[in-house]
């Protein structure tokens, strides 16, 4: 039992000594924002984040502390800056330059030992924190950069988008201008199967005509392809919409089709010309009188 009262009161002392070794450590920076020694800050609207392991926003000490930042530019120029505690947290103090700062410069912010927090404990030993700012030109340099790149998109994605809609027209067009043998055997007097069947052979030597345009030929591959491609205009040529000088029935192109209404047309005319050959039985001119003397 001794023992156990001895035991319990060595634990107690342990964390006596423990706790006031905690309170006797005293006032401290715990972290900055950037860091000592950190690069890339930008030099437009540059602030410095310090965070201390006490509470620091007292009301009594604001004033005094304030004087204890200074932040030094390459030169040893003293910069004009203002503090600002945080009121959301009572252990970080902001340090802002009113000036923008020179670009890809070093910048040191010193705190002086006098900095108290709001329990009394002071850091009794100049701190300082190093930083570089950024070189602006540089930044400028990468924005031109991606801006050429973006407008190098935008005018890739314009042509491919330019040769689709001008594709599809081709295709639309080529397919408007298809030959009409009908149209084309009224205008050159030729049937319908031999126009039809020279479209093909022409649709043919086109394909083939486009398929060595596509590959690598020779000068003289050229100069057929030039041939074919003439042949091909006529074709086309033959089925331009111009006006001609009158109807042409379907038979001066040779075609021997006889629609219903014609075949009874025919019939009619036969019958009406067959009617004036014979002649009549009953004259317009005679009354009825006239026609029985006749037949007496």
């Amino acid at each position: 039992m001794r023992r156990l009262v001895i035991a319990c009161a060595a634990c107690v002392l342990m964390i006596v000594l423990e706790t006031a070794l905690c309170f006797a450590e005293g006032l401290d920076i715990e972290k900055s924002f950037p860091k000592d020694g950190g690069t890339g800050r930008s030099p437009v609207n540059c602030a410095v984040k310090v965070y201390f392991n006490q509470p620091i926003s007292d009301p009594a000490n604001m004033e005094a502390n304030s004087e204890c930042f200074k932040l030094t530019g390459p030169d040893g120029k003293i910069q004009d800056i203002r503090v600002i505690n945080d009121t959301k947290s009572d252990n970080m103090v902001l340090v802002i330059a009113n000036n923008d700062l020179e670009p890809d410069s070093e910048y040191t912010l010193t705190i002086s030992g006098d900095y108290m927090a709001a329990s009394g404990d002071v850091l009794e030993t100049d701190r300082s924190i190093t930083f570089s700012t950024r070189n602006t030109s540089n930044d400028a340099t990468v924005s031109m950069v991606m801006m050429a790149v973006m407008l190098a998109g935008v005018l890739i994605f314009s042509s491919k988008m330019m040769k689709k809609q001008a594709q599809k027209e081709a295709e639309e067009k080529e397919k408007d201008a298809k030959v009409n043998p009908y149209k084309v055997s009224k205008k050159t007097g030729k049937s319908v199967e031999e126009i039809v069947a020279k479209t093909e052979k022409q649709k043919k030597k086109k394909a083939a005509v486009d398929a060595k345009l596509k590959g690598k030929g020779s000068d003289e591959d050229d100069e057929d392809d030039e041939d074919d491609e003439d042949e091909i205009e006529e074709i086309w040529e033959q089925n331009d919409n111009k006006r001609v000088s009158g109807p042409r029935p379907i038979s001066a192109a040779g075609s021997t089709y006889r629609s219903g209404k014609k075949a009874k047309a025919e019939a009619e005319a036969k019958k009406k010309a067959a009617a004036k050959v014979v002649g009549t039985t009953r004259p317009k001119s005679q009354s009825g009188k006239s026609r029985n003397k006749k037949k007496k």
